[in-house]
């Protein structure tokens, strides 16, 4: 099939051979192409607009210069795979050549429906339509550029696949685990195929076996591009680049580490190359991927590129119909075994059906419903529940979906959209459900563990469930996060902290978890490196409101009254304050402005209360910084009675240092459980 899925010839015109000859002639007796502003260098392997150099990586750029050496000709498929993919054991084609014409055309703005450079031809191959002149004549190209023209053999023809097939029921291989039949297990078997890929690839290079080093080798999933041409369908495509790193970060926790989710979504579409990506993040492989979904098809393909050469190490490409997107035909892993040493998968492949489903309507619904939670917000998670609903429904026992459903009303209850007692134990009922289904589930015992942290202050039982979810897949940031928060208000502050960075270098670019680790610097009292490590977030996000609120807070309790009052007199002007407060501010001094400022904060959040649910944690650190001890107990009080998750943090929160020579204090430690 061709990148239209359609059936494409499979063979190579007559004379083909002799067309390639001249077109190395063509390309050696040229040093530079030059086509409207642009520059192709082809001594350096650079291209250039205006003078300035594009980034433009080693694969896309000899196809680039293939096109442009053959100006108003057709190039076909084949003529462009015998040029520069010819032997390269390892590469899907197909998508590699999908892939460098896509980059191509982002280096030179280009449009695909509206072509100023490059024309798609469809199933047959590309034209480059713009004039081109060439420059220097010199006789020598890049060595990269060097191979021996010869006559490819003819009718090279692929395996027959049998449709039929393809609705089979799934196959068990004898003496061994049942072949993995999940949409997630297409990419599961992908990915660690590529893995093994990467150390094949080790191994053959040296002649010896492959030994990692120290530590573990990181890897990011960049999002999954849809293809479609509908931002309907980016559920799907943002649900499989999630999955894939769920099921990665379980898939050999001893020797690979996979980043989050949030630090990869930021390169959606954000035009960095390969190496940029791996030195901004600390990687050294990534994977890419796409999918399209037309008719009742869908094609998803996966590749993995090495960050130090950015090499494309392996490649793979699967279409399936959707009704039968769930039963993966036995000759997918057949196939990856045979050219990747399978040997690595048999002892982890149980894990990969960790809480998944046979159901296509369940497994559609649950990404939706992650795609909605991601995106955050109270509504978002409202609507997400619906769809874990819809999964479970459709499939009782989708364990995923029960801890996606934990992780909804989990968050709805930490921010008061939904009242702690009732989100809380639907929190746990779910989670236990989850378990109950599968046990070696990371995500439901992160959130079980979050249950007993957050609303039942069941510190032991929280503990451990957080040092088994980090057990079972050590890449799961959240289980890292709310971990530190747990060891935070135990008053562990040196294991917080490292578990908060660890939180952090999985999800190196989240501004929520840079900023975090500044809270959490905050609540051990370590004030200079809170700050140090905000103004860090705030180069990352320079708008992102936590970081702000946190900056201002380790000034404030540093004694660094007017730098804490600038901060708070530009965010309470941007919510509307009145021009005589703001005038007050501009005439206190720092500390007494302060209080000015928390003040106006409290009358406004008494109001924005009338309309809905407010944390009562909230109202007692405002009362206590205003001075009012007896309004600062008894939002405590409420809070202890509403179940208040942001009670977790009494112990160690500098906020309520004001009130602990009161009696009152230590008597509601005591009632909340804190170990002595």
């Amino acid at each position: 099939l061709d990148s239209d899925g359609q059936a494409a010839d499979i063979y190579r015109p007559a004379g083909f051979g002799n067309r390639v000859i001249a077109m190395r002639a063509k390309i050696s007796q040229e040093s530079l192409i030059r086509f409207e502003d642009f520059e192709l260098a082809l001594k350096s392997g650079e291209l250039r607009k205006a003078g300035t150099l594009v980034k433009l990586q080693p694969q896309p750029f000899k196809v680039l210069v293939l096109l442009a050496t053959h100006a108003g000709e057709l190039v076909t498929r084949e003529e462009i795979q015998q040029q520069i993919w010819e032997g390269e054991t390892f590469v899907d084609f197909e998508h590699g050549l999908n892939f460098c014409v896509k980059r191509v055309r982002a280096a030179l703005g280009d449009n695909a429906q509206a072509p100023r450079f490059i024309e798609t031809l469809p199933r047959r191959g590309y034209r480059f339509i713009a004039p081109v002149e060439y420059l220097n004549g010199a006789d020598s190209i890049p060595d990269s550029m060097r191979e021996e023209a010869h006559t490819p053999d003819y009718a090279q023809k692929e395996p027959d696949v049998d449709p039929a097939r393809d609705s089979e029921m799934e196959k068990v291989a004898p003496g061994g685990p049942a072949i993995l039949t999940q949409p997630r297990a297409i990419v599961i078997i992908v990915l660690a195929a590529a893995l093994i890929a990467a150390l094949y690839f080790a191994w053959n290079r040296s002649g010896k076996p492959f030994n990692p080093p120290a530590g573990k080798a990181m890897l990011v999933v960049l999002p999954f591009e849809n293809l479609t041409g509908d931002s309907e369908q980016d559920y799907f495509s943002d649900g499989l680049t999630e999955e894939m790193i769920a099921e990665l970060g379980r898939l050999q926790p001893e020797r690979l580490g996979v980043i989050a989710r949030t630090s990869s979504m930021i390169y959606r579409a954000a035009g960095k190359d390969i190496r940029q990506i791996g030195r901004e993040l600390g990687v050294a492989y990534v994977i890419e991927g796409s999918v399209r979904r037309e008719g009742d098809r869908t094609r998803i393909t996966v590749q993995l590129i090495q960050v130090s050469d950015q090499t494309h190490l392996w490649s793979e490409t699967y279409e399936r119909s959707n009704q039968n997107l769930l039963k993966i035909q036995s000759e997918v892993a057949e196939r990856v075994a045979r050219s990747l040493a399978f040997e690595l998968l048999p002892a982890h492949s149980s894990k990969l059906l960790s809480g998944s489903t046979r159901q296509p309507e369940a497994y559609d619904a649950y990404l939706k419903g992650r795609y909605l939670w991601n995106k955050g917000g109270a509504e978002n998670l409202k609507k997400s529940i619906a769809y874990f609903e819809q999964a479970v429904e459709k499939d009782p026992s989708y364990g995923l979906a029960y801890a996606g459903l934990s992780d909804c009303y989990r968050l709805l209850g930490i921010t008061h959209r939904l009242s702690p007692l009732e989100a809380f134990p639907n929190a746990k009922e779910t989670a236990l459900k989850a378990l109950e289904i599968d046990d070696t589930m990371a995500e439901a015992h992160a959130a079980l563990g979050s249950v007993k942290l957050w609303f039942e202050w069941d510190w032991p039982e929280a503990e451990r469930e957080f040092k088994r979810a980090i057990a079972l897949n050590p890449s799961y940031g959240p289980a890292h996060h709310d971990y530190a928060w747990f060891l935070v208000a135990m008053g562990r502050f040196d294991e917080g902290i490292a578990e908060i960075k660890r939180a952090q270098e999985l999800d190196p670019l989240s501004p929520l978890a840079n900023s975090d680790v500044g809270w959490v610097y905050l609540r051990a009292r370590l004030y200079d490196e809170a700050i140090a490590q905000i103004k860090r977030t705030l180069e990352l996000e320079p708008d992102f409101g936590s970081a702000h609120a946190c900056l201002e807070h380790a000034y404030y309790y540093k004694g660094m009254y007017a730098e804490a009052l600038e901060i708070a007199r530009r965010e309470i002007a941007d919510l509307g304050a009145s021009p005589e407060v703001l005038s007050a501010i501009a005439g206190a001094s720092g500390a007494e402005g302060i209080k000015i400022v928390k003040r106006w904060r409290l009358n406004r959040r008494l109001e924005t209360a009338k309309q809905r649910s407010l944390a009562p944690y909230g109202f007692a650190t405002l009362y206590a910084a205003v001075g009012d001890k007896d309004r600062a107990f008894e939002w405590l009080e409420r809070a202890f009675e509403e179940g208040d998750p942001s009670l977790i943090s009494i112990k160690v929160d500098p906020a309520l240092d004001p009130l602990r020579a009161d009696p009152r204090f230590d008597d509601l430690l005591r009632r909340i459980g804190f170990p002595e």
